[in-house]
């Protein structure tokens, strides 16, 4: 809509009119000679004494050329162009001074005196009118069919000259960035005719070959490749140079230096041509490979000295695999060569020990889809040393094939696996050992405390007191030993069956008042919903008993400690909640490790084992569950256990 009679009108389309005008990349360059012509010709078609080749932009019309007039631009408030672009015909004005729209116009009424005005729209074909070629005169006047014709061919014309302006400016900018490229490259880069004669060189050639370029120029490729006739065709004219080209493959070659001796690279060959047209010639593109090859010779030395298998694992999209590269320390894990498993992995996995090979594919493959690094103990059955154990670790990558490629190591780790079995048998004789007179010691000193042999001297029932109460705390950690040597030898029982979990609840917090009271602490039950679960009664019990301790333990004087449950999708979760201190940010990672404590010291002022948790990680995992926290320091800690339920009364 018009802000005042005489304003243009806005386009519909003016964004994306405006878009498509700095597109072009014309407003406020230089004159041209090419639309100098174009505005001349209209002038002299249509008998005035102006033309112009006018563009409008948000604020103004701007001349990209001028004949008969000065101006480089005016206001787009008073542009008869700006009319003008609203419509797809040619705009034309015979009389200003009769027409209302104009009349009044400052380019009427003043400088330079418009009378007559007639523009055709340049259009880019898309829809938007970029501005108008436009002819004027200073009398009134009425151009003919054959001029109205004209000044629309030369419009026409206009525009193709914007487009091929463009091009030409972006195929310069190209041809600067390739010529830049060339000149920059790493790599050695030559250019061929069709008949494999050498036309251009690359400073690279000279790096890598030592030849100047001039001595190159018109040379047949061949010259370079004297020494490959083993790899490529003897004769590298045509026929060859295109069946090369056109197999898209790279070849690993030896290209002649200056001075006689071979160089290694990896060389490719690319036709060179227009779209759709025959080739003009050939690229070839030559990699150093000396810095590879020696990379390989250094890794072959070091592999060699390492005690295990350095390895890279490629896993195909088809899921089939190999094992490109493998030290000579495959022998000592495998029993193979590193040319048995080139081809095929097959030989290497089928030495892996029954009870493992299932375990050992399914975590490569959750490594192939997650791309987390891998890394497992299992056991070899080696050719010539029998049972070994071995320990692979590796990190996976994404190839651009859809492959996996992983880069690791496997050692041997059977002597550290033949100590651990030594210490954990010693750790068992010994506890079982110590447990029988340590029961009796612990019962004696609790009789002699109790007055069963009569009144304790003031004097010695302190001590006796302590004795008991060391007595009792080496007692736990003897039973703990036992009952994690149990779970790691996998001969724990458990006995699972269908618990009433609130009765077990209610048990659990019963049975633990008198230690709250001990404390201070008001051990509280919240009543959850009516749930059966799947586990053993006397484990379960063990962890929860484990879990209130610690939160009874770690709790403020008058505060309270939460037991209750919730269902947590297709689980229950069981939550003992405290306002103790909360874990310390750096020990969380490290919480259901073995003889694990936030303060280890020996002034600390709580006792344990520290591995009550360790423990209860491996029962509720036997039983099919999960043990965590949520805790932040100075707010209290929030142990829970996920159990699965039972699935009749999920149902």
């Amino acid at each position: 809509m018009n802000r005042r009679p005489g304003h243009p009108l806005t386009p519909h389309n003016e964004s994306s009119r405006l878009a498509a005008l700095l597109d072009f990349e014309v407003l406020d360059t230089p004159a041209e000679q090419m639309f100098d012509t174009i505005t001349a010709l209209a002038a002299q078609i249509c008998g005035t004494p102006i033309a112009l080749i006018s563009l409008i932009d948000a604020e103004r019309q701007w001349f990209k050329s001028r004949v008969g007039l000065d101006a480089s631009e005016t206001p787009r408030e008073i542009a008869f162009c700006a009319h003008a672009i609203n419509g797809d015909r040619l705009f034309e004005v015979d009389n200003t001074l009769l027409d209302p729209r104009f009349c009044a116009n400052p380019l009427v009424t003043g400088d330079p005196d418009i009378r007559f005005y007639a523009g055709m729209p340049l259009s880019d074909g898309q829809g938007h009118n970029l501005g108008t070629l436009c002819v004027i005169d200073r009398q009134p006047r009425h151009l003919n069919d054959e001029q109205r014709h004209a000044l629309r061919l030369l419009a026409e014309q206009t525009v193709q000259l914007f487009e091929l302006r463009l091009q030409a400016r972006r195929q310069r900018e190209q041809a600067a960035l390739h010529k830049a490229m060339f000149r920059s490259a790493g790599t050695a880069v030559l250019v061929t005719d069709l008949d494999g004669l050498i036309q251009q060189t690359s400073p690279g050639v000279a790096t890598l070959l030592g030849y100047n370029p001039e001595q190159l120029q018109g040379q047949p490729l061949e010259l370079l490749l004297a020494q490959n006739s083993d790899q490529l065709p003897d004769d590298p004219q045509r026929p060859q140079l295109a069946t090369l080209a056109g197999q898209g493959q790279v070849h690993e070659v030896q290209l002649r230096h200056s001075n006689g001796q071979s160089v290694p690279v990896l060389l490719t060959l690319a036709p060179i041509s227009l779209e759709a047209q025959a080739p003009m010639g050939y690229l070839c593109i030559a990699h150093d490979l000396s810095d590879r090859e020696e990379a390989l010779q250094r890794l072959h030395k070091v592999a060699a000295h390492l005690p295990g298998m350095v390895y890279q694992f490629i896993q195909r999209a088809d899921g089939s695999s190999y094992f490109p590269y493998a030290s000579r320390g495959i022998e000592i894990i495998y029993g193979l060569t590193p040319e048995a498993v080139s081809q095929d992995a097959a030989p290497a996995f089928a030495l892996i020990h029954p009870d493992d090979l299932q375990v050992v594919t399914e975590s490569v493959a959750l490594s192939a889809v997650s791309l987390q690094p891998w890394y497992r103990e299992y056991r070899v059955l080696h050719p010539q040393r029998g049972l070994i154990w071995v320990e692979g670790r590796s990190t996976p990558q994404l190839l651009d094939n859809g492959a996996i490629i992983w880069h690791g190591f496997i050692n041997d780790i059977s002597e550290r696996k033949h100590m651990e079995r030594l210490k954990s048998e010693f750790v068992s004789t010994i506890s079982h050992e110590l447990r029988t007179p340590l029961t009796a010691i612990a019962g004696s000193l609790g009789l002699v405390n109790g007055g069963a042999l009569g009144q304790v001297p003031q004097a010695m029932a302190e001590m006796l007191h302590i004795a008991e109460l060391n007595s009792q705390r080496l007692r736990q950690l003897i039973d703990d030993l036992l009952d994690m040597d149990k779970l790691i030898a996998g001969k724990m029982d458990f006995n699972l069956q269908l618990l009433e979990l609130d009765t077990l609840l209610t048990e659990c917090s019963t049975s633990h008042q008198s230690f709250a009271q001990h404390h201070g602490v008001q051990l509280l039950q919240v009543p959850g919903p009516p749930l059966q679960i799947v586990a053993d009664s006397f484990r379960l019990q063990q962890v929860l008993s484990n879990l209130l301790s610690n939160a009874l333990k770690f709790s403020p004087a008058q505060g309270v400690v939460r037991l209750f449950s919730q269902l947590h999708g297709n689980c229950v979760r069981i939550q003992v909640s405290d306002q103790g201190p909360g874990i310390p940010a750096d020990f969380a990672g490290r919480m259901f490790e073995k003889f694990s404590q936030a303060d280890a010291s020996d002034r600390r002022q709580k006792g344990g084992t520290g591995l009550g948790l360790a423990i209860s990680k491996e029962l509720i995992e036997h039983m099919g569950g999960r043990i965590g926290f949520d805790s932040a320091p100075g707010q209290g800690s929030t142990f829970w256990i996920e159990l699965p339920l039972d699935a009749a009364a999920e149902a």
